[in-house]
């Protein structure tokens, strides 16, 4: 009898052994596989940004801050290459660009107008300065010639004017 407890408690010592040498090595691969799993949760915090960026709904342009945007410029090869007027009523809007080979009138020029004024959120206490850098830069003209923007603000009685020539 003494024999076969031997034997059972050896077995029984082996098994545990083994079992522990096993989770010992399950261990190291346990490690790895966190590591792995690191790897692979870090990919999908990316992977769900760019999701996240793809599915965002776009913003609603923001308001524009006048009733009429007339706006002409020249550059040193062409006259008027971008000409855009920007009214609340769609009839009055016009927008083309010889540069871009744009040229679209009405409700669709209205609504790409919007879009573009809206972003630069002008107002009448910006410096002259400021204004036309805005406008050139948000028409993609990075020289020109003559400039000329008249802006009838929300509220206000008087039409600013901002000009700018270069030789």
């Amino acid at each position: 009898m003494k024999t076969t407890k031997f034997k059972v408690l050896t077995s029984t010592f082996l098994t545990s052994a083994l079992l522990l040498g096993a989770c010992g090595d399950n261990n190291d691969e346990v490690e790895e596989n966190e590591l792995n799993e690191s790897e692979v949760q870090k990919q999908e915090e990316v992977t769900t940004e760019e999701d996240s960026v793809v599915e965002t709904p776009e913003e609603e342009p923001k308001e524009v801050a006048f009733e009429t945007f007339n706006l002409k410029i020249d550059t040193a090869d062409t006259k008027e290459a971008v000409v855009a007027q920007y009214s609340k009523e769609p009839k009055d809007s016009l927008y083309s660009n010889e540069l871009d080979a744009a040229d679209i009138k009405g409700e669709e020029a209205k609504e790409l107008l919007h879009s573009v004024l809206g972003e630069l959120q002008l107002n009448k206490d910006m410096a002259d300065e400021d204004v036309i850098q805005r406008v050139t830069l948000a028409f993609g003209i990075e020289e020109y010639k003559n400039f000329n923007l008249e802006i009838a603000y929300n509220g206000e009685k008087e039409v600013k004017t901002y000009t700018d020539s270069k030789k």
